[in-house]
């Protein structure tokens, strides 16, 4: 009996490769499809116009058929509006509602119920399309419409699970997918269908190769709808294998029959859209984006509205960096040139003019000295220059085209939902915004010397619980901000607003890096140094050990997708340095990261140390200043 499992074992996986080999891809056979998906985007209106033509005939034959076709008619319209069009779909669920059939007839009254949670979920309103759902009984339902009900519940939570994919997800919530699918299969009939309801729970539990091979061998027997449901589930089970190239494949493959069908909804765009950019081919990420934008507000799809906000401003940024580093290769190259010809000549006529004056030759060669040190002066100058236009050019621009580009959604016919969720992208752009600016102007007057203090008594307790208050609504659901005094009433005097900055960049940090956990602030005297010690303390990610010797330098963070400007840190070191104080990192910390900062009970007389040091330092930068 052991032997006769180890045999199926090893054919099952031998089999199991074989279809993994065969569904091989070259980089010529992607870039086929490709360029097939571009040419359906070019022409992805004329795809959605054929479509609205079909749903303005349908629309007319229901309005001029017979009573005993009217349930039926309806139905073919909703099949036509589902994924199109969601305020129409509604109201072709509610004509049928206020038919004679939906009063006598229980499976239509499920068959509009179940649809409207479906829609319900396409839109987003999942507190709708649930609410539908958990009024029904599917044990009271036939076995067609048990099935229909168990489909649609599962639809739905898949929705909500890709809405919060950055949150873990916990056992009892995927227990609940699993038991979806069981209820499927305990009721579905052999064949594709149930195939692919299998392979979709094959990789809930994390089995990809098992799901490829449930569903591999139905793709090329398969069309329409039922093509797209299987490619996407492969897309899926591919992503968790990390094999990048087929899931670009088959994604690209979805979304070629989801725009020639017309649909707005997009299951597979914004996947490929993220796939793409990190493949490096941000023309075709910023073209996909562009596709599913202009459609964002014509089917309000929560999920491709949040995917428009996450992708906006980072592709249109890069976009646009990667159009600027074109122009600017060729501007160099053609600069390169005419330097070039400039110099040539300047070396002709200061040749010619040593020549003609070889008897002011010592004072010539301190002339050129002089213009020399000039040229290497402004050279250092423009480095700098470009340096920190091109630190800046990311962060600036980003809030700016995010908040131009839903100001400009805002313009359109929109829901009060709508209009607040785009109304709260643009305040949180403006908000950073106002932060970048900020750091640099906190920079600035640091390294000049120009930085204001006002010193006065502090109470540390309500200092610190102010700054946990603020950070709130940064922390993530799982996350829990602590505060650990050493005593209470402890006070010091320094400057309020300068230890408060330096807080919360220490909390807003742990906050972006902590997903689930706690945040700690704990304040104590350390009477050695006679000092205040403040440590900020998290669970989240760490730092790196390879950054932990930048993360103080200006413009460094730990990832280069991660947001901020990366001034947080080296703002922080400058002002407790200026208040005679530090900041470190405790690398003894390994259970997520440790920031300590320290502050003495009198800080004045270092400041003033501290600001007569800037004075001799700003003779010495003052050459390298520039507008």
């Amino acid at each position: 009996m052991r032997l006769l499992r180890i045999v199926i074992l090893l054919l099952t996986l031998t089999l199991s490769m074989s279809l993994l080999a065969q569904d091989q891809y070259s980089k010529e056979e992607i870039e086929e499809i490709l360029v097939e998906l571009d040419s359906a985007v070019a022409h992805k209106n004329d795809y959605q116009a054929a479509r609205q033509m079909r749903i303005d005939s349908l629309t007319r034959v229901v309005r001029s058929c017979a009573p005993n076709l009217y349930v039926a008619k309806c139905k073919e319209l909703y099949d036509a509006l589902y994924d199109y069009d969601g305020k129409q779909t509604l109201k072709v669920l509610e004509r049928i509602e206020k038919t004679e059939e939906y009063k006598e007839d229980a499976n239509l009254r499920a068959w509009v119920n179940l649809n409207a949670s479906h829609v319900y979920g396409i839109m987003g309103l999942y507190h709708k399309a649930n609410g539908i759902t958990d009024e029904m009984n599917p044990l009271a339902l036939s076995i067609e419409e048990r099935l229909h009900y168990y489909n649609t519940c599962q639809r739905n939570y898949e929705r909500i699970s890709d809405y919060m994919s950055d949150i873990d997800v916990v056992q009892d919530e995927e227990k609940q997918m699993i038991s979806y699918f069981d209820s499927i299969l305990a009721i579905q009939p052999i064949g594709r269908g149930r195939h692919l309801t299998l392979a979709n729970k094959e990789i809930c539990l994390n089995h990809p190769e098992k799901a490829i091979w449930a569903i591999l061998p139905d793709l090329p027997n398969t069309q329409g709808k039922e093509r797209v449901n299987i490619c996407m589930t492969l897309a899926s089970a591919y992503e968790k294998l990390n094999d990048k190239q087929i899931y670009i494949y088959y994604l690209a493959t979805t979304a070629i029959e989801d725009i020639k069908s017309g649909t707005t909804e997009y299951m597979a765009l914004p996947y490929l859209i993220q796939a793409i950019y990190d493949e490096g081919d941000i023309d075709r990420a910023y073209k996909y984006f562009m596709c599913t934008m202009e459609d964002a507000n014509f089917y309000p799809s929560r999920s491709l509205a949040l995917n428009v906000s996450r992708y906006f401003p980072l592709i249109s940024s890069s976009y646009s960096n990667h159009k600027e580093n074109i122009e600017q290769s060729n501007n160099m190259k053609r600069n390169s040139i005419a330097v070039t010809l400039v110099l040539l000549a300047i070396s002709i006529g200061v040749a010619f003019y040593l020549g003609w004056h070889q008897n002011n030759a010592a004072e010539e060669r301190r002339r050129a000295n002089r213009l020399q040190k000039a040229l290497d002066q402004a050279a250092i100058a423009d480095r700098i220059k470009s340096v920190f236009i091109q630190n800046m050019r990311h962060e600036i621009r980003t809030p700016l085209n995010a908040i131009m580009g839903f100001a400009q959604l805002m313009t359109n016919d929109l829901s009060d939902e709508e209009r607040s969720l785009y109304s709260g992208y643009i305040q949180e752009s403006n908000k950073q915004l106002l932060t970048t600016l900020d750091s640099i102007i906190d920079v600035s007057n640091m390294e000049v010397g120009t930085f204001d203090f006002h010193f006065e008594s502090i109470d540390l307790d309500e200092l610190c619980k102010e700054q946990l208050d603020e950070i709130k609504d940064l922390l993530l659901q799982d996350v829990k901000p602590i505060y650990q005094p050493e005593t209470s009433g402890m006070r010091i005097n320094s400057d309020k607003k300068r230890i408060g900055q330096v807080l919360h960049n220490l909390l807003s940090n742990a906050c972006k890096n902590t997903p689930h956990g706690t945040i700690t602030l704990s304040v104590s005297h350390h009477i050695p140094s006679d000092t205040i010690r403040f440590t900020v303390t998290d669970t989240g990610t760490g730092v790196p050990p390879d950054k932990v010797d930048l993360i103080f330098q200006h413009f460094e963070k730990l990832d280069h997708y991660s947001p901020g400007l990366g001034l947080g840190l080296y703002v922080s070191r400058l002002i407790a340095r200026a208040l005679g104080g530090d900041i470190s990192l405790d690398t003894t910390y390994t259970t997520g990261a440790r920031f300590i900062f320290t502050v003495p009970y009198n800080s004045q007389p270092e400041v003033e140390k501290h600001e007569e040091k800037q004075e001799e330092e700003a003779g010495l930068i003052s050459h390298f200043q520039f507008s």
